[in-house]
């Protein structure tokens, strides 16, 4: 006879191996777009544009596995706040994919006299910094460690503050020479796709917290 409890602990086990290799291929497309970014290479933004497609595929792959063992197996307490978990973890990392996708298609198509340096390299920085809040979120969610979720989504307040100063420095710039003004467009996208990628790691790791602990924190 099959032991239900030991299925749905496999089950859940498989749920959590696919998102974290979705996860390795979204933390890999996200730093690519920081390379793409930094180099404007369009070589790349168009490889990692291509590589968007399959990414959407898993989430739809792993999304009808998470429902079915949800309405198959009907795992509680922390099984099901796992795979709930699973469920919605998917959904974030498919739409950080798209953010290191629309930066990749900025960098296509970006003007032939490129970005100002030195805004260019913050908004490097900043990128830096988002896709290493997605990879240590990640790195919670496989050692579902509460504590390290917490602290990924404290450093989300730094990433704001960063791109606030990165914004508002672009402004004055594209204030004082107009012919800044569709360059430093392109980048400000750029800068709000990697803000919006550090938010999602945000949400990962209190989908983290809630798996572990059945607390729902808001980590805003």
């Amino acid at each position: 006879m099959i032991d239900m409890q030991l299925l749905v602990h496999r089950k859940r086990d498989e749920m959590r191996a696919g998102v974290l290799q979705m996860g390795d291929l979204v933390t890999t497309a996200l730093r690519k777009s920081v390379d793409c970014l930094g180099r404007q290479d369009a070589a790349l933004a168009e490889e990692i544009i291509a590589e968007d497609r399959p990414i959407n595929q898993h989430r739809r792959m792993l999304e009808q596995e998470c429902l079915v063992v949800l309405a198959a197996h009907q795992p509680a307490g922390r099984d099901l706040r796992e795979v709930g978990a699973c469920l919605e973890l998917v959904s974030e990392l498919e739409r950080i994919a798209d953010h290191a996708a629309d930066t990749a298609r900025i960098v296509r198509d970006a003007p032939g006299d490129g970005y100002p340096a030195e805004a260019l390299a913050k908004a490097v920085a900043l990128g830096e910094d988002a896709t290493q809040m997605v990879a240590d979120a990640l790195s919670a969610f496989r050692a579902q460690d509460a504590e390290m979720a917490r602290a990924v989504a404290a450093r989300d307040d730094r990433v704001d503050g960063l791109e606030a100063e990165l914004v508002a420095e672009l402004l004055r710039a594209m204030s004082a020479d107009a012919a800044l003004a569709t360059a430093g467009t392109h980048l400000l996208w750029a800068i709000h796709n990697y803000e919006r990628a550090a938010d999602r790691a945000t949400n990962i790791a209190e989908r983290v917290v809630f798996a572990a602990t059945g607390s729902t924190p808001d980590l805003d």
